[in-house]
């Protein structure tokens, strides 16, 4: 397995254009993965259940804009440490990037997701970060793709100094709890258009309230729907767009790439940009011999992969340690437990 010096790893965030793919695995502590979703979505007598399978997990994800909708202690108890996990991940991200002396970079992070819950903008709130996730507008915020280009600055009031606001870009690539199709266009939705009744329902009852929720299905035709929507089409352009600027790094955390779609197109852009950097932390250990990930045939793909499992949380902390100049590859017995 090729191997990625701590003090180089450092260096390419500090002065790359950094970008974030964030997975289901972020949000497992809470939300359960879709495992056999896509085969069962795929066959006629089992898709409706699939469906509401599907269903039962967006309509969890509501209560993370409001936590009265989890009525399991134990659940409000996963619910509370995926919350402080994405508070940790992001609180690192806005320290990395508001601390940058060089002007060549702006401060912005782009971070992609399949994730269709609102882990990251509710800590984003939470944590006073400025975030962009679409959306233009007061009393109707409407989405669109060209809102991902604004940049925000600050300029003093006693000298007019202006400088680059930190921001996080959130662009949500299988669509959100928060969007509302609504007379062709996407509009804000605080969840309220997801009904809580659609378990009892089937047949074509179950169909229209099932069409209101504006999130691409885990199934096969989720990639050709993902190419025809104007939206999903111009998202995953800027995905590669981004990926094609010289001194790009992505990081890939919580995701499996099991979107076929999605890891055709980073292969492509590996090949197109050698100057591009891609972290893939591993939540398993990563098995060189069947080389999942085709490391061997991109030079600019690098996997860090733990002794065991690696959660979303120890991958916080090993970036911590790579920017407090802990020496991450001697970790002591214990250290290497937790991960």
């Amino acid at each position: 397995m090729k191997k990625i010096d701590n003090k180089e790893l450092k260096e390419i965030i500090q002065s790359g254009h950094i970008n974030l793919l964030v997975g289901s695995g972020c949000s497992l502590d809470y939300l359960t993965t879709l495992n056999d979703i896509e085969n069962r979505m795929n066959e006629e007598a089992t898709k409706e259940q699939a469906q509401k399978d599907y269903y039962k997990l967006i309509k969890k994800s509501k209560a993370v804009l409001d936590e009265s909708l989890e009525s399991s202690v134990d659940e409000k108890e996963k619910l509370t440490k995926t919350r402080q996990n994405y508070d940790s991940f992001l609180g690192f991200w806005a320290n990395t990037i508001s601390s940058r002396s060089l002007h060549i970079v702006n401060k912005q992070v782009n971070i992609f997701t399949t994730n269709f819950d609102m882990f990251m903008e509710d800590s984003c709130e939470r944590l006073g970060i400025p975030y962009n996730d679409g959306f233009a507008g007061q009393i109707n915020p409407t989405f669109s793709v060209a809102n991902f280009n604004k940049i925000q600055r600050y300029k003093s009031l006693q000298f007019d100094n202006i400088s680059d606001i930190p921001l996080f870009n959130i662009i949500k690539l299988h669509g959100s709890v928060s969007w509302q199709t609504k007379d062709e266009k996407i509009v804000y939705s605080n969840g309220t258009h997801i009904a809580d009744d659609l378990d009892d329902k089937a047949g074509e009852v179950f169909e229209q309230g099932y069409k209101k929720i504006a999130v691409i299905n885990p199934n096969a035709e989720k990639h050709f729907e993902t190419v025809l929507d104007t939206n999903y089409a111009s998202m995953l352009r800027k995905f590669t767009l981004e990926l094609e600027k010289e001194n790009s790094i992505l990081i890939l955390v919580g995701f499996s790439l099991a979107d076929k779609h999605i890891k055709n197109l980073l292969d492509g852009v590996m090949k197109s940009n050698p100057t591009l950097v891609v972290v893939y932390f591993s939540y398993s250990q990563y098995d060189e011999t069947k080389d999942k990930f085709e490391e061997k045939k991109h030079p600019n793909l690098y996997i860090i992969s733990p002794e065991v499992n690696f959660s979303f949380g120890k991958s916080t902390d090993y970036l911590s340690k790579v920017f407090s100049n802990g020496d991450v590859s001697k970790q002591n017995d214990d250290e290497k437990e937790q991960l």
